[in-house]
């Protein structure tokens, strides 16, 4: 009934917890091209999500080897199993507290992993994946421009909100192979 509110309220609790924990200063020059890990976030969104699977394919050839780390939430779990050559982590509804934001022993495993980048695809902010880009320690912290989003990324892809989901994915991929 409330789920709106409390889901709002997770992404202000995230952003209030790790109000201390800024971003280091980087360049961004040479940034993607030298990552070498990456942890992708997958979309809640179903229509985003059915769109964005080119660029996954996209993502597994810049991070060959397994070095591509796909969170998924658990209802997209059979959506990962096409993508076989990704760790996948999956974020059940029962990993997640009552302002839906993981308990950090579910997901130990990737706080204790390095990666050199983040990427939220999500369109707007979800309250787990603000969590993720909020703990993980990744110097490159990337998502589409919105509200509030200056405290999760520290590379915001602002793209055209009347384009539709795949054409703003492959605008992100081409951007972020500038770099």
């Amino acid at each position: 009934m409330f789920e709106k509110q409390r889901r709002n309220l997770g992404i202000t609790l995230t952003r209030l917890l790790f109000r201390s924990k800024a971003s280091k200063p980087m360049s961004f020059s040479k940034s993607f091209s030298n990552a070498k890990t990456a942890l992708v976030i997958i979309p809640e969104n179903a229509e985003q999500r059915s769109v964005v699977a080119q660029t996954i394919i996209l993502l597994q050839n810049k991070f060959q080897g397994n070095h591509l780390t796909l969170v998924v939430n658990e209802g997209q779990r059979s959506f990962s199993n096409t993508l076989n050559r990704s760790n996948v982590t999956t974020i059940k509804n029962e990993h997640l507290n009552y302002f839906f934001l993981p308990k950090k022993n579910e997901i130990g495993n990737l706080l204790n992993q390095k990666f050199d980048i983040l990427l939220d695809l999500n369109f707007s902010l979800v309250p787990s994946s603000a969590y993720l880009c909020r703990h993980i320690n990744a110097p490159l912290k990337i998502g589409f421009s919105q509200e509030h989003a200056d405290a999760y990324y520290n590379f915001q892809f602002n793209s055209s909100p009347n384009r539709n989901a795949k054409w703003r994915y492959e605008q992100l991929f081409r951007t972020l192979s500038m770099f």
